[in-house]
């Protein structure tokens, strides 16, 4: 059996790395394959839900790391609720997006989205764990990354309401990073 860190790495090379059909022949992720090779990838590994906290903020410290793209903080323990979570994780962003910080999180139990989201469904690959994820990445960073991206129009091919529950998302946490001098979209 895997880790959990074997799972994610596994996850990014096999599903999220390749190019995707739904996406134009494009990774779902254009930029995770590098982070992966040039050890920029960090993953936090907990098994109890009460630890998670203190993981996610092992993780904000992490990131500040100019080598580190992105952090994963994965967590076996997956009795914490959607609902929970996400308010965990706003709560967060309303802290640490002042401070270039971002957090986004993934439930195994969250299928939110009205529209299937093709591009993350992938038939022949499986994790051996089960977990949820809180991914923790430099929200300028991530913000031109994004801005690059949607000039190549690589949105245009996602459903709707997940671009609402993930980029527009961030895009409202832009207020607590730039005050009255908001990046207008």
């Amino acid at each position: 059996m895997k880790t959990i860190t074997e799972d994610i790495l596994s996850w990014s090379k096999d599903v999220i790395e390749k190019p995707n059909e739904y996406l134009g022949n494009v990774p779902v992720c254009p930029y995770a394959a590098k982070a992966r090779q040039d050890n920029a990838l960090k993953v936090l590994e907990v098994k109890e839900a009460n630890k998670l906290i203190d993981k996610i903020v092992e993780g904000t410290e992490l990131i500040k790391d100019p080598k580190t793209d992105i952090v994963i903080v994965a967590c076996t323990d997956i009795n914490i609720t959607i609902e929970e979570l996400s308010i965990l994780i706003d709560g967060y962003n309303v802290v640490f997006v002042p401070q270039d910080i971002y957090l986004m999180a993934s439930h195994p139990y969250d299928e939110e989205e009205e529209e299937p989201v093709e591009f993350l469904e992938s038939d022949s690959w499986e994790p051996d764990n089960e977990f949820l994820m809180v991914l923790i990445q430099n929200f300028d960073k991530l913000e031109r990354a994004s801005d690059i991206m949607h000039k190549k129009g690589y949105y245009e091919k996602w459903p709707q309401d997940y671009y609402n529950g993930t980029v527009n998302k961030r895009k409202s946490y832009r207020r607590y990073r730039h005050g009255r001098h908001e990046k207008k979209s």
